[in-house]
């Protein structure tokens, strides 16, 4: 197998700068630079550039994926817009970290998996991270879905490795996890997240709130030297202040609600959560069969409307005394044959089918595709 490796950067808050172009363009032959993304394809060799520096000093966001299983989402997020604190439960393992800039101005967020045998399925990385690219902005707004969603898989190799005990409980499970975005079902087919755990999970998640706020009377209540400050940073071009500036307002719009504590007992442990996505790819399984069951019956039942006119057909169609035609036979002599079992009438079936066999003794291009599925011996 041929080495594959794809690495896509964004610049998102600013566009890069014509040095900043250059810089990143002597990184490599193999680069694809524009004003806000930088494409590296290897098919052999490596990057010889260091992605987390530049993670660090140019980018806003980046995807890397190789054919031997590395999947990796790294985002980095000005300080002022992310309490890592409040981040501290979903750091389970290895899979999930974050590191501050020298300066402490970015978080750098990582979620990087990697399957070490290799078994997983090669993706093509090209315009991966455009389905991505919105998960930045979900985790600047306070969304932490995504991380929960990393987690449900890191825990569960964390477990395998025997990094974690079974009994270490889940993080505080987010709101909307029955109504993920698009860009959060991407990433679960990006890193094949157990669909099961991720329905489990979402039992304990409540609704979206979409409370209606008067954003005109909440601003007429802000103190006039704050709204001065707030207009001299928008004049200076500062990057993310409308998200500053709507979570100033709704942190002064309820600056005496008491913090809500996390009950422990209403949170499951990593155990639990495997054991309910098996019985929940068992009952969908089941559910499945008999969905397909159904089909079958009502297909046969459409089939038994029209029997005649299917013999008929078979005649006609051996009668054309070709390869294609007796393949297709063969085909509707099967589905009768399924019929029969389905009706009790096997034997008035294998009666027609050694008819069949007698009246075209010497079609043996015919009978030899019978015989190849056990129509006849």
């Amino acid at each position: 197998m041929s080495e594959y490796q794809y690495y896509d950067f964004r610049s998102i808050d600013r566009p890069l700068t014509r040095e900043e172009r250059k810089e990143i363009t002597s990184l490599s032959s193999r680069a694809d630079v524009t004003s806000s993304q930088a494409k590296f394809v290897y098919h052999y060799g490596d990057f010889r550039g260091d992605a987390e520096e530049l993670m660090i000093t140019h980018f806003d966001m980046m995807l890397y994926v190789a054919n031997w299983g590395s999947r990796r989402l790294i985002f980095r997020i000005p300080s002022s817009l992310v309490d890592i604190t409040q981040l501290d439960a979903f750091f389970i393992s290895e899979e999930i970290d974050f590191w501050l800039s020298k300066d402490k101005q970015y978080i750098i967020l990582d979620l990087n998996f990697n399957d070490e045998d290799g078994c997983g399925d090669w993706i093509e990385g090209d315009g991966l991270l455009d389905e991505l690219i919105d998960l930045r902005e979900e985790l600047i707004q306070g969304d932490f879905r995504i991380l929960y969603l990393a987690w449900l898989e890191a825990s569960k190799r964390a477990l395998e490795r025997h990094d974690i005990y079974e009994d270490t409980f889940e993080p505080p499970v987010p709101n909307g996890l029955k109504q993920l975005s698009d860009a959060q079902k991407a990433y679960i087919e990006f890193l094949n997240i157990d669909k099961g755990m991720v329905a489990v999970a979402s039992q304990r998640s409540g609704e979206l709130e979409d409370e209606a706020i008067d954003i005109e009377q909440l601003i007429d209540d802000i103190p006039e030297e704050k709204k001065y400050e707030f207009l001299v940073r928008l004049s200076r071009g500062e990057q993310n202040l409308s998200t500053i500036f709507n979570r100033y307002i709704y942190d002064s719009t309820t600056p005496n609600q008491p913090q809500k504590t996390e009950d422990k007992t209403e949170r499951r442990d990593i155990s639990s959560l495997l054991s309910l996505a098996e019985i929940w790819h068992k009952k969908e399984k089941e559910k499945k069969s008999k969905q397909q069951e159904i089909a079958r019956e009502k297909r046969l039942e459409l089939l038994a409307k029209n029997r005649d006119r299917v013999w008929e057909k078979i005649y006609k169609l051996i009668d054309e005394v070709n390869g294609t035609a007796y393949d297709k036979a063969v085909e509707q002599l099967k589905e009768l044959r399924e019929l029969s079992e389905y009706q009790g009438e096997e034997v008035l079936f294998k009666q027609k089918v050694e008819e069949i066999k007698s009246t075209y003794s010497r079609r043996q291009a015919l009978l030899r595709r019978m015989r190849g599925v056990g129509l006849i011996e």
